[in-house]
Formats: C-alpha cells, structure tokens, sequence
C-alpha cells in the first residue's frame, strides 16, 4: 500500500523558505521598489462638496400642473448626463488647466474627460421617495481646483436646471402646439365628413325616417288608387267593347233583316192581287163581263151598248195593265224604304258607336296618364325605398363620423388643456417659479489630502505582489523536490527503514570557498537584475497608466 503524500512541519517550512530566502526577497524588492517610486511620484488629490437643495415651486403644482412625470431625481440624472458630458467637461479642463501633467506626458483630452468624469459624484439626499438635495464632489490635484470646479459643477446644474425646465416647457409647449394644430384639423376634417355625409344624404337622414316611411305609404296608396283607377277604366273599357261588338252584331243583323225586308216589301208590293184596287177592278171586270155577256145575248157587237160594255172593260183592263206597270214603282219605292230604315238604323248604332270609340280614346288616354303616372310613382316609391334603405347605413357612418368627431374633440380638448397648462407652466420656469436647485453650502477648500492612505496601501501591495510572486518562483523550485527523498523522515515515511548512519557531502576546502563564491555571485547578479528591473517596471506600469485607474 503507497504511503502517500507526507505532510511538511512548520520547522521544515521555515527551513526551506529560509533556503530560498533570495528567491522572494529579490521580487519583493523589485516591485516594492518599483510600485514605491511609482507612488510616490502620483500627485496628492483633494476632494472638495458642495451642497444643492430641491426647492419646492412658488406656484402650486395644482395650479399649474407640470408638463411631465418626471421627478427632479430623473430629471437630475437627465441633468448627469449633460453636464458630465464630454463638451462641458472639456471646456471645464480647458478653463481651470487641469490634467496639466498627464497632457503633457501624452494623455489624450478624451483620457483626461474620462479621468474627470470619474472624480466627480453626486450623492443623493431623500426622504422616503421625495428628493431633498444633493451633494456635488470633485477630486482634484490642489486644493484650489477642486473647490474651484466643484463651485463650477454646482453653478452649472443650477443654470442647467433652470434652462433644461425652461427648454422641456417650450418643447412641450411647441409638441402641443403642433398637437393642437393636427387635432383642429382632424377635428375640422371629420366635421366636414360628417357635413358631406349629411349633405349628400339630406333626405335620408336618421331623422327623416319616419316622414319617408309616411311618404312611402302615401305612395303606395297612391299606387292602390291608381291601380283601381286603371282597373276600373279597363272595365269600362272592356264594356265599351262588348257595346261596340253588340251593336257591330246589331248592325249585321239590321244589314240581314233590311235586306230580307226589302225583299219581302219588294215581292209584296209585285203582288198586286193582293192589292184591294186590284181587287176592285178585277171585280169590276167580271162585272162587266157578266153584263158584256148578257148583252150580247141581247144585242150585237156592234150594239152601242155592247161596244160600251166593252169600252168599259177596255178601260178597266188599262187600269189593271196601268196597275201592273206601277208595281216596279212600288216596288222599288218599297225597297228604297225598307233601305233607308235599315241605313237610319246602322247609322244610329254606328253613331252610337263611335261616341263609343271617342270614349274608348279617352279611356286609352286616361290609361295612359295612369301608366305614366303609375312608372312615376312607382320612381318615387323606390327613391324613397332606396333613401330608407339607405338611414341605417348612412346612421352606422353618422355614428361613426361622431364617435370619432367626439373621440377628436375630447382629444382636441385634452390638448388645448394641455396647451394653455404648458404656457402657464413656461411662465413659471422663466420666471423661476417652479421647482428648482439651489446651493445651500458651496464648495470648501479642502484641508488634506484623500489619497495618502491610498497610495500607502498601494506600496505595501506592491511589495506584498513582490513577496508572493518570490514565493511562486521558491515554489517552482521546491515543490518538484517535495515528492523526492530528501531526508531521514522522507526515507522512513515512504520506506519504513530506520537508517543507521548519515555521510555528510565530502569536500576540500577549496571547494567549499569556490562554493561560496558562486553563490554569492548568483544573489549579487540576482540583486542587479532585481535592481535593474525596477526602471522597467516603472516604465511599463507608467505606460498602463494602472496606478493613475486606482488613485
């Protein structure tokens, strides 16, 4: 089993350390030297405050409301920023030749406004969440400068305060304008949409819903009336027709029965035995034959008497010979009547007819009126559908148009408010009415210096650096021989034997001087080096710049 590793007793630390004694003496003096020049070279700071109060505003915030949320501890850090920026702090430099030194050694001004950045800080004083004050510090490298900068420093916030408030007053007062301005316009712009809405659709407002429903209805029974207008008229109409046709049928069948009339008038009246005068003379004829025939069984034919009765019936024949030759007269006359009954009677009902036909024009005319006046109604009925129609969609764009005309009013409201706030409130900051900085305590001329106890810590951690980088190097050597036989203990702990004797190094005398000599010309070498080395040390720490970071 491997004994392990054997612990070391605090003698045989301190003999080993004491062997190797040059090893952290030469570092230790190197670096002590070197970080001790170092320092002693840095110029002594002194840090000089003064102290700036908030002051409450003259006028009551709720009076004149202020245009931002922030608090003067944003605002203080808006303020930080500004006046540590790189131009104010450069100018500061410039004004007071400070950082004389380090420029002349080669230190850029953006180096210098980085190392005098960081000298300055501002501690806040509060109660709770409301900021009482602040206080300004500068570290300076004379006494004078750092009250003399740091009485700059407190001045400048004061004036940047008073110009910063003044500037977001004005800005905002502007932003607001421009604000208030876009708002009358988009104010103006939805009140003439609105208008245009109202105009274009005047009769199809919300408003007038109920007096087009009344219009449409009035409409519509003007329709109904129309409608039984034009039925009523195409009744008539129709029944003027069924007249027009009775009589057309009434006039056929006069033409027929005149006809048949005239040709029963005419045949009557070629019937002339029919007739009472044809009948009298036929009589008388036989009469007188009668008598013609007993006379000539009285008398002869020459008898006076019988050429009388014969004259007689001669006479009488003519009659009836004279009464046949009238009957194409009669018949004629007959027929010409029975002519002009029939023609009088056509002439009526044709008569009748036409009354009938002007009637039907005017019943065409006045159907015609009612058609074009039904198109008409019927344009004004869907006019009138089309503007109800249209209300709901024209109310959902009125409501619209007024919900943002109110929303852009409210708006608009809000910023005039807004507005007139920010002017009253850029009075106050000019006049120094508002909430301000002022220096209560100015910057005191400091008395002693801040970084003695800095830089004599630094020298003791310059030569504590030197002593444990010598111990590093001490443990370069050593260590490797810890794990080797070196000693009686080392050979017992990792053997187990006990040894018997020990043969010490076996040299002459001159060999011992030799020795010595080569020792002693190792440390006066190690010593020049060491020595040696603090030029260069002081050099490459100068070039870091590393002790100007940490004073």
């Amino acid at each position: 089993m491997h004994p392990g590793f054997r612990q070391r007793s605090f003698d045989e630390i301190l003999r080993v350390l004491k062997k190797r004694k040059w090893y952290i003496i030469m570092p230790a003096l190197a670096f002590g030297l070197t970080v001790g020049c170092l320092v002693s070279r840095l110029p002594n700071t002194y840090k000089s405050t003064a102290l700036l109060a908030v002051k409450a505003p003259k006028i009551s915030e709720k009076i004149v409301a202020p245009l931002s949320d922030e608090d003067m501890s944003q605002r203080l850090h808006t303020l930080n920023q500004n006046i540590l920026s790189r131009s104010n702090l450069e100018q500061l430099i410039t004004k007071f030749s400070l950082y004389q030194r380090e420029r002349s050694a080669g230190q850029s001004i953006e180096s210098a406004v980085e190392t005098m950045r960081k000298n300055i800080t501002v501690d806040l004083e509060s109660d709770k969440e409301k900021l009482l004050g602040f206080r300004i510090s500068y570290t300076g490298q004379t006494p004078e400068s750092a009250r003399q900068v740091t009485n700059a420093l407190a001045d400048i916030y004061v004036s940047k305060q008073i110009d910063e408030s003044v500037r977001t007053a004005e800005t905002t007062g502007e932003f607001i304008d421009k604000q208030l301005e876009q708002a009358k316009q988009n104010l103006d712009t939805i009140e003439q949409q609105r208008m245009k809405i109202m105009l274009e659709n005047s009769e199809a407002l919300p408003e007038s819903a109920q007096g087009l429903i009344a219009q449409l209805d009035g409409l519509r029974k003007r329709e109904e009336n129309i409608s039984k207008d034009k039925e009523t008229l195409s009744t008539e109409k129709l029944r003027l027709n069924d007249q027009i046709a009775s009589n057309n049928r009434q006039m056929r069948l006069i033409e027929d029965y005149g006809i048949k009339e005239t040709q029963d008038a005419a045949r009557q009246a070629g019937q002339i035995e029919d007739t009472p005068a044809y009948a009298q003379l036929v009589n008388k004829r036989a009469e007188l034959t009668a008598q013609l025939d007993k006379l000539l069984k009285v008398f002869k034919e020459k008898h006076p008497d019988v050429v009388a009765k014969r004259d007689e019936i001669a006479r009488v024949n003519e009659e009836l010979e004279d009464l046949r030759k009238s009957t194409d007269k009669r018949v004629q006359i007959a027929s010409q009547s029975s002519s002009r009954k029939a023609e009088l009677q056509k002439k009526s009902l044709d008569l009748e007819n036409q009354r009938i036909q002007s009637q039907i024009g005017q019943i065409d005319q006045q159907l015609q009126f009612n058609e074009q006046e039904m198109q008409q109604n019927a344009g004004r009925i869907s006019a009138v559908e089309e503007k109800i129609n249209k209300i709901p969609d024209i109310k959902i764009a009125l409501e619209s148009v007024t919900a943002r005309y109110e929303s852009a009013k409210g708006v608009y409201d809000e910023l005039l408010k807004k507005y007139n706030n920010s002017q009253g409130q850029i009075l106050r900051e000019t006049d120094s009415q508002g909430e301000t900085i002022q220096i209560v305590d100015r910057a005191n001329l400091p008395a002693s210096s801040t970084n003695t106890a800095r830089k004599i810590f630094l020298a003791l951690g310059g030569l504590g650096f030197g002593i444990g980088l010598g111990m590093v190097l001490a443990a370069c050597f050593e260590v490797p021989r810890l794990f080797r036989v070196q000693t009686v203990q080392d050979m017992k702990h990792y053997t187990g034997l006990t040894a018997i004797f020990l043969v010490p190094p076996m040299l002459t005398d001159a060999e011992l001087v030799r020795q010595r000599r080569i020792g002693r010309l190792k440390w006066a070498t190690a010593f020049v080096v060491a020595i040696g080395s603090v030029p260069l040390l002081i050099t490459l720490f100068q070039k870091l710049h590393i002790f100007e970071r940490l004073i």
